[in-house]
C-alpha cells in the first residue's frame, strides 16, 4: 500500500523522540470501540480512543507488493464480563477492524494524520479464562480473505432442504439428465 506521510510527521521524524502508538477500531453488532496503545485518551476524528493496558499483542502487518489474503490478531486484556458478553451475543463477524499507526510529540500531542496500517474484518475471537481474568483474542483478515469464497446455493434437495424445510421443489432434481447449457445459440436446423 502506497503512503505519503504529512509534513509534520515528517520533521518530528527528524528529532531525537517520538512516541509510537497504534488506534484501534472495531465494530461488534451496532457500537463501534476505540481504543488506543497511549497512555492516556487520544482524540483523532471526532473519535476517542481510550487508553487502557487491555490491547495487548499489537497486529505485526507484513505488506507485500501483491494482492494476497492478510491476517493479523490483537488481544484485548483483563476484559470484564459485559464485554465478554457482546462478543457472545453480539454479530462480530466480519465487521470492520481498522489499525492506524500514529506518533506523539515531546509535549504527547498526536501528530497529524495517522495512518492506516492494516484495515479488515473480523473473522473470528477466542476467550481465554483464567483464575486472574479474561483475554479475548480477535482474528482479523482483509477484503481478500473471501476472493475465493463460494457462495449461493446449489439446486439440488439437500441444499433446499437447508434453507426451506419440508420444500420439494428440487426434490426429484437429481433424476434429470440432460446437460443444460446455458449462453449457447439454438442452431437455427434444429
Amino acid at each position: 500500500m502506497t503512503r505519503s506521510l504529512h509534513s509534520d510527521l515528517v520533521t518530528e521524524l527528524a528529532k531525537n523522540h517520538l512516541d509510537q502508538i497504534h488506534l484501534i477500531s472495531f465494530q461488534i453488532g451496532s457500537t463501534t470501540y476505540y481504543r488506543s496503545t497511549a497512555y492516556f485518551d487520544i482524540v483523532y476524528d471526532g473519535n476517542t480512543y481510550t487508553a487502557g493496558s487491555e490491547i495487548l499483542n499489537l497486529p505485526v502487518v507484513t505488506e507485500i507488493g501483491k494482492p494476497t489474503t492478510a491476517n493479523v490478531n490483537f488481544r484485548l486484556d483483563s476484559v470484564n464480563q459485559a464485554f465478554m458478553t457482546l462478543f457472545l451475543t453480539e454479530k462480530h463477524i466480519h465487521r470492520p477492524v481498522i489499525v492506524y499507526r500514529a506518533y506523539l510529540n515531546d509535549a504527547g500531542a498526536l501528530i497529524n494524520n495517522p495512518y492506516i496500517l492494516f484495515k479488515g474484518y473480523i473473522k473470528g475471537y477466542r476467550i481465554t479464562e483464567t483464575t486472574t481474568g479474561s483475554n479475548i483474542e480477535v482474528d482479523v483478515a482483509n477484503h481478500w480473505a473471501n476472493f475465493e469464497m463460494k457462495k449461493g446455493r446449489r439446486t439440488n434437495d439437500n441444499s433446499q432442504q437447508k434453507q426451506f424445510a419440508g420444500d420439494k421443489f428440487f426434490e426429484f432434481s437429481n433424476s434429470l439428465i440432460v446437460d443444460l447449457e446455458w449462453g449457447k445459440k439454438l442452431d437455427e436446423a434444429e
